[in-house]
């Protein structure tokens, strides 16, 4: 009985694909929230790219309208006017992995063709973020399909 139990663990081991089990974490839409909120929220509207460096500095008019919703280093241009631009922050399930998609025209200009493709994507620091709140969900997908009967 013990030897067929671990017999089957390892069959199952060598079917377990790490792809699946993060497409099944990335297709939550809880965690697709987490995502996009690292990326607006805890990112974008402190003024940072996903490539470590900060937006560049508003002009002084930009900086005056702003008022209470500028950066938090008073400076930096962070992409929120409305909020209706970070409203259309989706995220699309690749088979390997995920990609923040977001409409980046909506003001008539696009922000990626002014600011770069780095204002969609997470940083070392949200991705660190990202990879703590999955851990537990990863762990239990993978010893489910590892202990699967």
């Amino acid at each position: 009985m013990f030897i067929d139990r671990i017999i089957k663990l390892g069959q199952n081991a060598q079917k377990v694909n790490t792809n699946e089990i993060l497409k099944t974490i990335w297709s939550d839409p809880f965690v697709q929230d987490f995502i996009i909120d690292l990326n607006t929220k805890q990112q974008l509207f402190l003024g940072d790219l996903g490539n470590g460096d900060k937006m560049p500095e508003g002009s002084p008019s930009y900086i005056a309208a702003k008022g209470n919703r500028a950066a938090p280093d008073g400076v930096s241009t962070n992409l929120f006017l409305s909020g209706q631009f970070y409203s259309t922050f989706d995220i699309n399930i690749l088979p390997n992995g995920f990609v923040i998609v977001a409409n980046t025209a909506i003001y008539g200009k696009d922000f990626k063709d002014i600011y770069g493709f780095d204002i969609l994507g997470l940083n070392e620091e949200n991705l660190q973020k990202l990879i703590d709140f999955i851990r537990e969900d990863y762990q239990a997908e993978l010893a489910r399909r590892l202990l699967e009967s």
